[in-house]
C-alpha cells in the first residue's frame, strides 16, 4: 500500500490509499497535543499493522516512517480497541483482538500487551516524508493473550503503584477491571459497573482528567462517570490488603477500606497503607493425606462421547439441571463438568448429579456472573471433551411498552367476515380451556384428599406419642462438670464483658503475699474500706449523667472482687445502700424495688448472692440442674434438628419448632473409636452402638457419637468435634463421610444441601471414628449457601426435580406440630419439678444463711417503714432472690457447668425460667385460647407452684432469726474460702480509674460534707502515688 500525508492546517494525518483511489484518514496530531502513535493504526486487512514513526527534529512538522509490523494475539487478527500506557521512559501498547469469524464464543476476544521495545526495530524500512515503496517484507509480532474474555470491545490502561491496571468494556454493558502481574498475566477481572439496559460500550474509555479516581464510560445514549474501585466492599483490613487492588488501602483512622484521597491523614504511612506497604502474607499449606489403597483403571475402559449439552443459555442465578447426551456414561467413573471463564479466574469443577442411563446424565450449575464460559466433560481422569460455549445471561427485564395507547376498536373483530374466521379459533380455545379446568379441579381434589390424610395421620401420631412415648433419662452421666469458683464468679460478675473475664481468669502466683502490696494499692484499699467514703463515692458516681448502667454494673463487680476477703464489711455496705434505695423508691412505687439493674446496689446484690450461695448451688441444686440440661438435650436430639437454623421437632419454644420436617427413621450404627494417647486405659469401650436419625448430618452424627462415648465411659473421648472424621465401612464400600462433598445435592438457586446419613444410604453398618490429618470443616455462613431440613424459600412451592425430590413439597401446617411442645414438656416434667422443689424447699428444715439473713432484713425494713401490705414484702423477696439470682442461673447453665449453651437450649430454658418466675408472681393469670404457647404450656402447673412458693416464704420467716455472730461467722468462712482467688490489684486499679475520671466531682462532694477532711487528704495522697507511678510508666 502507499502511505501518504494530506493534512489540513494545524492537523497531521496518515492515510491508506486503496484501489478505488480514496483514502482512510486517522488523526494523529493536533495543534498542541503530542503525537499518539496508536492512532496511526491501520484498521483493515488480514492482520492489523502498526505504523512506526520518527520525528528527526522537534522544530519540524515532518515525520519519518521507520517501518510497519503486523500484530497477532493468539490467532486473533481483528483489532477492536487499543490504549497506550506510559511510565516514565517505559511504554506498553494494549489491544483488544477478535477472531475473524463473527461467533460469540467464550474465547472470541482477548487482550494482548506489546512492549514499545518490540516495535522499534521493524524489518520493513520506509523512505522519509510519508512515502514508501512496495517491495518490503513486513515483520509479524505474535503474542500470547494476557486475558481471554468474551465480548470485549474497549480497553484503557494505566499504571498504579508500578502495576498495570486495565479497564475493559464489553458488548453487554459491563465495565471490568483487571490487574496485571510482573509476567503480564491478569487476575480474575472485577466487575466495576453494569449498564442495566446491557447496551454495548464504545471502544474508547477515558480517565477523568481532573480526578483520576473516576473513569468515563461511553455508551449509545449516555456518558457515565464511574469510580475506578469499589473499596467499600472490603470490610476488614485483611480483606482490603488481600484484594491486592492498587487503588484501595486501609485507612487506620476511619478503620475502613478507602481510596487514598478519601482517608484522613492519608499522607502518613500509618494513616493509609495498601499492598505497597504490606509484605506478602499469603500462606501456602501443604496437606498430606494417609495413603489409600490404589485402584488400577482397566485398560479396556470405555471412552465417553459427548453429543450435546442443553441448554447453553442459562440465567446468572444458575440452573438446577442441564442435560448432557452422549455414550458410555454408565461405564465411566469420576465424571465431572469443567467450567472455564476468564483466563485469570478459577475453573469451576462440578460433579455429575445424576447418571440417568448410558446416554444421558444431568449436572447442576451454580450461580455465576454474566459472561460466556467454556464447558467440557471429563471422566476417569482422561482428557476433557471438546469444549462448547455456555452463556450466563441476565434475567429478562422490561423497561417499557411501546406503543402504550391504542384505538378501542383496534382489538375487536368488527367485520362479520372476520368473525366467521375467528369463530373456529374461539371454539377450539373454549374446548381446551374447559378441559384444563376439569383437569385442574381433579388435581386440586387429589391434593385436598392427600392433605386431609396427612393431617389425620399427624394428629393421630401426636396423640399416640403423648400416651405411649417414654424418655430413657440418663441416670449415670458421670461426674457433673462443675466450673471452679473463680470461673463461676467471673461469668456471673461479667456476663457480657469478655475482656475483664480474661484478665481475672489468669492464675494467681502460688507464693503471693497479701501484706506486700504496693503502697498505692494499700492506701486505696484502706480508703474504700472507709464505709462513709465508699457510700459517698457510690452516690456521687450515680449522680453523673455519663455514668451509664454498664459502668454501674462493672463498678459493682470490681468492688465485689476488691472486697472478696471482707464479706462482712461488703454486707454492711449492701445494707446501707439498700436502705438508701428504699428511701428513693418509697415515695414512688415500693413494689419496683430491686426489679431492675439500674443502680450499683442492685448489681452488688446479685454478686453477693452468687458468692454466698455458690456452695448451696453446687451441693444441692447442681445435680438436678445438670440432669435437666442433659435430659432436655436428649429429648431434642431424639427428633430431627435442622443444622442451619437449630430448629427441632421436639422443643419447648414455639419459635424453635421445626414443623417443615418430613418422615424420618432411626438408624443404629456401631461406632468404632480408635485409641488416642490421652485415653490408653484398657477399660475404654472401643465399639459403641449409637442411635442416629437418617436425616442427621455428618456433624450431628459425630456429636451424638461423642455424647454416647461420654455416657458409656463417664469421661469425654479426648478430641474436639473438628478433630475427628467419620469413615463408613461396609461390605460394599469404604469412604469418608462429610457434610459437603462432590456428591452434595445442588438446589436450583445454587444452595447446597448438607449430606445426611440417608444421603450415604447408611442402614446398619460400622462407622470408624478415625483421626484424619485433614478434616472438612465448613467455616462458612450456612444461612446463605447451604440448607438442611428447611429448604430455601424459593423452593417451597416449586417442583423438586431429581432423585431426592420427586413430586412437590408436601403442604405443612405449623399448628399440627404444637403437640410436640407438650410431648417435650411431658418428657422432662419430672426433672423440672425436681429442680424447682430443690430450689424452694428447706432440707432438714434449714435455709441457706444468706437467704434467711436477707429475707429477715427485708421484713425488718418493711416493719420500720410501716408497710402493712404483705404483697410488697413478697415482691421484694422475689426481686432479690428468684429474679436477681435463680433466673440468671436457670437461663445460663454455662455459668455453673463446663458446657456449651446453644441458641435452641437457650430458647427452651427461657420457657422454664418464665414458668419459674410465674410461680413467684402474685398476679392471677387469666389466659385464653389466643395466649402464647410458651405461657399455656405450664398454665395448669402454676397454681400448685404458687402454693408451694408461699409456703416456702412462710417457712423461712418462721425459722428462728439468725444472730449477728452466726451471720458474721458464715461470711468470714466464705471470705477465707476465696482468698487468693482473684488479683485484687486489678480490681482496685479499675476502681481508681472511675475515681480519677470523676475526681473533681468527688472532691467537691467531700468538701460539702462534714467530717471528711482526713478522707480528702488520703484521697489526695492516693492520687499523688498513682500519678507518680504513671510518670515512671509502672501502670
Amino acid at each position: 500500500p502507499q502511505w501518504q500525508a494530506r493534512a489540513p492546517r494545524g492537523l497531521r494525518a496518515v492515510g491508506v490509499e486503496r484501489d478505488s483511489g480514496d483514502y482512510r484518514w486517522d488523526i494523529i496530531k493536533y495543534n498542541m497535543e503530542p503525537l499518539h502513535f496508536v492512532d496511526a493504526l491501520w484498521w483493515g486487512g488480514q492482520l492489523p499493522s502498526m505504523v512506526v514513526m520518527h520525528q528527526p527534529h522537534r522544530s519540524e512538522h515532518s515525520f519519518d516512517l521507520q517501518g510497519q509490523v503486523y500484530l497477532d494475539c493468539g490467532c486473533r487478527s481483528l483489532l477492536i480497541s487499543s490504549s497506550l500506557i506510559r511510565q516514565e521512559e517505559r511504554g506498553w501498547w494494549v489491544g483488544v483482538f477478535h477472531h475473524n469469524h463473527g461467533d460469540r464464543a467464550w474465547d472470541s476476544t482477548a487482550v494482548c500487551v506489546f512492549r514499545m521495545e518490540e516495535l522499534q526495530d521493524p524489518t520493513c524500512v520506509y523512505f522519509t516524508h510519508f512515502y514508501t515503496g512496495t517491495n518490503c517484507k513486513v515483520q509479524s509480532i505474535k503474542k500470547s493473550p494476557t486475558l481471554i474474555h468474551s465480548g470485549l470491545v474497549a480497553v484503557y490502561g494505566t499504571v498504579v503503584l508500578n502495576q498495570i491496571v486495565l479497564f475493559l468494556g464489553t458488548d453487554d454493558g459491563q465495565l471490568l477491571k483487571a490487574v496485571l502481574n510482573e509476567d503480564m498475566k491478569s487476575n480474575c477481572p472485577e466487575i466495576l459497573y453494569e449498564i442495566e439496559e446491557e447496551t454495548s460500550i464504545f471502544p474508547k474509555l477515558r480517565l477523568d482528567p481532573v480526578d483520576s479516581n473516576y473513569i468515563y464510560l461511553f455508551s449509545a445514549n449516555k456518558v457515565r462517570r464511574i469510580p475506578v474501585a469499589n473499596c467499600g466492599r472490603y470490610v476488614s483490613e485483611q480483606e482490603c490488603l488481600s484484594a491486592k487492588d492498587p487503588y484501595c488501602g486501609w485507612c487506620s483512622l476511619n478503620q475502613r477500606c478507602t481510596l487514598k484521597e478519601n482517608c484522613t491523614r492519608s499522607n502518613s504511612t500509618k494513616g493509609w497503607f495498601n499492598i505497597s506497604h504490606a509484605p506478602d502474607k499469603d500462606l501456602k499449606i501443604l496437606l498430606r493425606f494417609p495413603a489409600r489403597n490404589q485402584v488400577c483403571t482397566p485398560s479396556f475402559m470405555h471412552h465417553i462421547n459427548i453429543h450435546s449439552i442443553e441448554p447453553l443459555w442459562i440465567s446468572t442465578l444458575g440452573k438446577s439441571e442441564i442435560t448432557v447426551k452422549g455414550e458410555n456414561f454408565t461405564h465411566a467413573s469420576g465424571i465431572k463438568l469443567i467450567l472455564t471463564g476468564s483466563s485469570g479466574c478459577k475453573q469451576e469443577i462440578i460433579k455429575v448429579r445424576n447418571v440417568i442411563n448410558d446416554t444421558q446424565m444431568t449436572f447442576a450449575l451454580p450461580p455465576m456472573r454474566k459472561e460466556a464460559k467454556s464447558v467440557c466433560i471429563q471422566a476417569d481422569g482422561r482428557k476433557c471433551s471438546p469444549p462448547v460455549t455456555l452463556h450466563y445471561v441476565s434475567l429478562p427485564a422490561c423497561f417499557g411498552i411501546t406503543p402504550n395507547t391504542s384505538w378501542i376498536r383496534g382489538v375487536v373483530c368488527s367485520e362479520i367476515s372476520v368473525l366467521r374466521l375467528c369463530f373456529p379459533s374461539l371454539l377450539v380455545a373454549f374446548i381446551v380451556t374447559r378441559y384444563k379446568s376439569k383437569e385442574l379441579t381433579r388435581k386440586q381434589s387429589q391434593q385436598l384428599e392427600l392433605l386431609e390424610y396427612e393431617i389425620r395421620k399427624e394428629i393421630r401420631e401426636g396423640f399416640a406419642e403423648l400416651q405411649m412415648d417414654e424418655l430413657d433419662v440418663v441416670d449415670s452421666f458421670g461426674t457433673v462438670p462443675f466450673l471452679d469458683y473463680k470461673h463461676f464468679a467471673i461469668r456471673t460478675f461479667f456476663p457480657e464483658s469478655g475482656g475483664f473475664a480474661s484478665i481475672f481468669s489468669e492464675d494467681m502466683p502460688q507464693s503471693r503475699d497479701q501484706t506486700r502490696k504496693d503502697e498505692s494499692f494499700n492506701m486505696l484499699h484502706a480508703l474504700i474500706c472507709n464505709k462513709n467514703f465508699l457510700v459517698t463515692l457510690i452516690h456521687t458516681l450515680e449522680k453523673q449523667k455519663n455514668f451509664s448502667v454498664k459502668d454501674r454494673c462493672l463498678f459493682a463487680s470490681f468492688l465485689t472482687i476488691a472486697l472478696q476477703t471482707k464479706l462482712v464489711y461488703l454486707t454492711h455496705i449492701l445494707e446501707v445502700l439498700t436502705k438508701d434505695l428504699m428511701e428513693q423508691s418509697s415515695n414512688v412505687q415500693p413494689k419496683l424495688l430491686l426489679r431492675r439493674t439500674e443502680s450499683v446496689v442492685e448489681k452488688l446484690l446479685t454478686n453477693w448472692m452468687s458468692v454466698c450461695l455458690s456452695g448451696f448451688l453446687r451441693e444441692t441444686i447442681g445435680e438436678p440442674f445438670y440432669l435437666l440440661v442433659t435430659t432436655l438435650n436428649q429429648k431434642i436430639n431424639k427428633g430431627p434438628v435442622d443444622a442451619i437454623t437449630c430448629k427441632a421437632l421436639y422443643t419447648l419454644n414455639e419459635d424453635w419448632l421445626l414443623w417443615q420436617v418430613s418422615e424420618f427413621k432411626t438408624v443404629t450404627v456401631n461406632v468404632i473409636f480408635e485409641k488416642i494417647p490421652e485415653n490408653e486405659s484398657g477399660d475404654i469401650c472401643q465399639t459403641i452402638q449409637v442411635n442416629v436419625l437418617d436425616c442427621d448430618t455428618i456433624g450431628q452424627t459425630k456429636e451424638k457419637s461423642l455424647q454416647a462415648f461420654l455416657n458409656k465411659n463417664g469421661f469425654p473421648y479426648g478430641l474436639q468435634l473438628d478433630e475427628i472424621g467419620l469413615e463408613l465401612v461396609s461390605e460394599e464400600q469404604q469412604r469418608e463421610l462429610l457434610d459437603i462433598d462432590g456428591s452434595s445435592e445442588m438446589m436450583e438457586d445454587g444452595i447446597r444441601k448438607l449430606n445426611t446419613i440417608a444421603h450415604y444410604k447408611v442402614t446398619v453398618c460400622f462407622i470408624n471414628g478415625c483421626l484424619f490429618f485433614a478434616f472438612c470443616c465448613l467455616d462458612v455462613d450456612y444461612s446463605d449457601e447451604h440448607c438442611h431440613l428447611i429448604l430455601p424459600d424459593s423452593e417451597a412451592n416449586k417442583d423438586m426435580k431429581g432423585s431426592g425430590h420427586k413430586g412437590k413439597q408436601k403442604f405443612k401446617v405449623k399448628e399440627m406440630y404444637l403437640t410436640k411442645l407438650l410431648s417435650t414438656k411431658v418428657a422432662i416434667h419430672s426433672v423440672v419439678e425436681n429442680l424447682f422443689r430443690s430450689i424452694w424447699s428447706l432440707p432438714n428444715n434449714k435455709a441457706p444463711v444468706a437467704i434467711k439473713y436477707f429475707f429477715d432484713f427485708l421484713d425488718a425494713q418493711a416493719e420500720s417503714k410501716r408497710i402493712t401490705d404483705p404483697d410488697v414484702v413478697h415482691i421484694w423477696k422475689t426481686n432479690s432472690l428468684p429474679l436477681r439470682f435463680w433466673v440468671n442461673i436457670l437461663k445460663n447453665p454455662q455459668f455453673v457447668f463446663d458446657v456449651k449453651k446453644t441458641s435452641h437450649i437457650d430458647g427452651c430454658l427461657s420457657v422454664i425460667a418464665q414458668a419459674f418466675m410465674d410461680a413467684f408472681s402474685l398476679a392471677e393469670q387469666t389466659m385464653g385460647k389466643e395466649a402464647p404457647t410458651n405461657k399455656l404450656l405450664y398454665a395448669k402447673d402454676i397454681p400448685l407452684y404458687k402454693k408451694e412458693v408461699k409456703a416456702y416464704y412462710k417457712a423461712i420467716r418462721d425459722l428462728p432469726p439468725l444472730t449477728t455472730s452466726e451471720v458474721e461467722e458464715f461470711l468470714t468462712q466464705e471470705s477465707k474460702k476465696h482468698e487468693n482467688e482473684f488479683n485484687e490489684e486489678v480490681a482496685l486499679m479499675e476502681i481508681y480509674r472511675y475515681i480519677v475520671k470523676y475526681y473533681d466531682e468527688i472532691v467537691s462532694k467531700l468538701e460539702r460534707e462534714r467530717g471528711f477532711e482526713e478522707v480528702q487528704k488520703q484521697l489526695q495522697q492516693v492520687k499523688a502515688l498513682f500519678d507518680e507511678k504513671k510518670k515512671c510508666k509502672w501502670v
